[in-house]
C-alpha cells in the first residue's frame, strides 16, 4: 500500500509542478501582451481559467489594476505540494 501511495504522491507532485509552469507562462504572456487570439493563448486560457474562476468566487484577486490570481493559485498549489504530496510520499 505504501508503494501505491508513494507513486500517487509523485505523480500528483509532477502534475502540480507542470500546472504551476502553465500558470507562470500564461501570466508572463499576458503581461507581455501576447496576441490573445493565438492558438497558444487559447490553450493557456482554457487551462488556467477554471482555477482563476474558482478562486475569484471566494476572494477578490484584483488590486489597483493588477491581477494576483496566478500568484495566489501557485501559492495554493505549492502548499498542497508541500503538505499533501509530502505526506503521501512519506509512506515507504
Amino acid at each position: 500500500m505504501g508503494l501505491i501511495l508513494n507513486a500517487i504522491g509523485n505523480i500528483l507532485s509532477w502534475v502540480i509542478t507542470i500546472y504551476c509552469w502553465v500558470i507562470f507562462i500564461s501570466a508572463i504572456l499576458h503581461l507581455a501582451r501576447a496576441d490573445p487570439y493565438s492558438q497558444l493563448m487559447d490553450i493557456l486560457n482554457r487551462l488556467t481559467y477554471p482555477a482563476y474562476a474558482t478562486l475569484k468566487r471566494f476572494i477578490k484577486t484584483e488590486f489597483n489594476g493588477l491581477e494576483f490570481a496566478p500568484f495566489i493559485v501557485i501559492l495554493i498549489l505549492q502548499f498542497i505540494n508541500l503538505t499533501l504530496v509530502r505526506f503521501l510520499t512519506a509512506f515507504h
